[in-house]
């Protein structure tokens, strides 16, 4: 793949050479042409082909175009690296790093070492919201990466992964190399635009008003001339990019998706998709960095766009998973609020069709948390310590056959609904649910987890007759409360069954936000009054003052914890970390924590895909400050 991919870029880049160079022959023809009108209307026995000034007019084109050609080569002097000081890129420096910015360098440095290259140094464009990366360098030792800030901030670690792959296959494919070469070649055409932009420039400062330029109209009137005629070439070499360069983004995006073997490059599309400010850079250069960028850096409305959209990638990637996402949004209408179905026409959400659907009828939300006994609610046990805990030897020999393991499952969340008093036709072997009721019941999650790592896959559909199985019995009684959601979800991504989040709009999902708060308030071991007064706050944090009245009373329609918890883990990162920290600050910030609630939290931050044991320690921490 790599050879062809590398004959394929010097063919283009062949023909993108013996086009520019008839380009630039055209572009000073018309220019001349141009030069030509003006002196047969000053002097009409000028001839308006070729007049006095016409060698120096020619001369004068061409000393310019070469110019900025010298000046480019200049520019790639240091190769990338020079190219992001040009953008005002900022270096990420491993040592000074935040944590989404350590991410990104992680990942960097694992594709290098998986492929063998040198590392390439990571930049970020401080002030561009889109998302999007490009790759730069004439050598690969001066290769840089450059992401932007929209994408450090909007992007969980799958779809930077995503974004990433797409860069280091231009790498491997000597892409990277090609594009570098090409932005210095066509510097020539589009550099009369530049130019005239930088002139009109100095006569347009409206921030300096006692610093006024007497001949500001006639650089304003003078840039623009220069602009109009440096358009024709800025024309000019967007058609030739377009032409040579339009049906290799669709070849690398299937290159990507089988250099990785997986579908992250899919997932960082579907997020530019959703995303309000899409991929596109505002900076000066966005036009002469086109072709090198991941996605479209110029307006989606700009003529002869070089990439094609957002959505006809993922079309030509999944023909399938645009029309499941208009379906999959056509249901979702009727469990919506009717409030929340007034948006702005391409405002819609963005949905996943799941490969399991919750048994019918859905329950209610428990209204008060599970617990076994006070002692075992009120303080949690030490994840370290809870891991090397005996356990009753049934429990351990049923743990080491895949069935014996999925029997377990099956005992635990019978216990957990209906705690001692176990029907007597329920499928399940007596020994283990007597040897689970034997021990302390914060073990319980622990040895769910177990088991849920020894199940083993199992074809679709009995995987899918299980997950039912479990489902019909932590809602028996026609509630579910939210570990056993989240429990059940762990169960269903241990049998592949856990859809691939699909990115959503935080208004969108807005009506599942609250939800998911109120299943978390009906954890805490809380008093009604309480639980009201935290609910209110919360609602004031999350909400628009105007959309208040619409979440003030507890609604109490069927619930699908599981979807609720796929939308959720399809938004923005910054918004599941808002909603987590939100959570925390009302829920657990003044109060001791229990076992079930620890347990909530450290599944909850796993399912919106956010590492565990960090917070984990910090709760355990904070607890002991307080009992103390």
């Amino acid at each position: 793949m790599e050879i062809l991919s590398s004959s394929g870029h010097q063919k283009s880049l062949f023909w993108s050479t013996t086009i520019c160079s008839l380009a630039i022959v055209l572009t000073l023809v018309v220019l001349n042409l141009s030069f030509g009108l003006v002196m047969h209307y000053i002097d009409p026995t000028q001839s308006v082909f070729w007049y006095n000034l016409s060698p120096i007019v020619l001369l004068v084109i061409l000393a310019i175009m070469l110019g900025s050609v010298l000046y480019e080569v200049y520019v790639f002097r240091e190769g990338g690296h020079s190219l992001a000081k040009q953008l005002r890129a900022r270096f990420l420096n491993p040592a000074e790093s935040t944590p989404e910015e350590t991410i990104a360098i992680k990942i960097t440095q694992q594709f290098a070492k998986q492929y063998r290259l040198r590392v390439p140094a990571v930049y970020v464009l401080p002030d561009e919201v889109g998302v999007n990366a490009l790759t730069a360098g004439v050598h690969p030792d001066d290769t840089v990466i450059v992401i932007t800030w929209g994408a450090l901030q909007n992007l969980d670690e799958i779809e930077l992964y995503g974004l990433f792959s797409y860069a280091f296959n231009q790498i491997l494919t000597g892409e990277t190399y090609q594009n570098t070469r090409l932005k210095i070649m066509f510097s020539s055409l589009t550099t009369f635009s530049q130019l005239g932009s930088k002139v009109a420039r100095y006569g347009f400062k409206p921030y300096h008003a006692k610093r006024q330029n007497k001949f500001e109209t006639i650089l304003v009137a003078l840039g623009g001339i220069i602009w109009l005629m440096g358009s024709l070439g800025l024309l000019i070499s967007r058609l030739i990019k377009f032409i040579t360069l339009i049906g290799r983004t669709f070849r690398n995006d299937v290159y990507t998706t089988q250099l990785i073997a997986n579908d992250a490059n899919i997932q960082t599309l579907l997020r530019i998709y959703v995303h309000h400010a899409g991929s596109q850079i505002h900076s000066a250069y966005s036009e002469s960095i086109a072709h090198m960028c991941f996605a479209n850096s110029l307006s989606s409305q700009s003529w002869l766009n070089i990439h094609p959209s957002i959505e006809r990638r993922i079309y030509e990637l999944n023909p399938n998973l645009l029309e499941d996402l208009r379906l999959e949004n056509l249901k979702k209408l009727k469990t919506q609020p009717l409030f929340s179905l007034f948006h702005p026409f391409g405002d819609e959400g963005h949905e996943v069709a799941f490969t399991w659907s919750a048994p019918q009828p859905l329950p209610l939300l428990r209204l008060s948390p599970i617990s076994f006994t006070l002692k075992d609610a009120i303080k949690p046990l030490n994840p370290a310590i809870r891991a090397k805990m005996s356990r009753p030897e049934q429990i351990d020999r049923a743990l080491q056959t895949a069935s014996g393991s999925r029997e377990v499952l099956v005992a635990i969340l019978m216990i957990r609904q209906y705690r001692e008093f176990i029907p007597k036709h329920a499928e399940v072997s007596r020994a283990i649910v007597d040897a689970l009721l034997s021990i302390d019941g914060r073990q319980h999650v622990q040895i769910f987890y177990l088991a849920c790592q020894n199940i083993q896959r199992m074809p679709l559909s009995s995987s899918r007759q299980f997950l039912t199985k479990l489902a019909l019995i932590a809602q028996a009684d026609g509630e579910i409360g939210l570990l056993d959601a989240l429990l059940i979800e762990r169960v269903k991504y241990q049998l592949n069954l856990l859809p691939t989040h699909m990115p959503t709009a935080f208004n969108d999902v807005l009506p599942e936000v609250m939800r998911l708060m109120d299943a978390l308030l009906h954890v805490q071991q809380l008093n009604t009054s309480n639980q009201l007064e935290i609910r209110e706050k919360l609602i004031k944090k999350l909400i628009k003052p105007e959309d208040w009245e619409h979440y003030q009373d507890l609604s109490d329609e069927p619930i699908d914890l599981g979807e609720i918890l796929q939308d959720i883990s399809g938004l923005l990162l910054r918004d599941r970390l808002r909603i987590l920290s939100i959570a925390e600050e009302y829920l657990w910030n003044d109060r001791v924590i229990t076992q079930d609630e620890l347990d909530v939290l450290q599944l909850l931050y796993w399912r919106l895909g956010f590492e565990t044991d960090e917070i984990v320690d910090q709760v355990m921490k904070k607890n002991s400050i307080m009992i103390v």
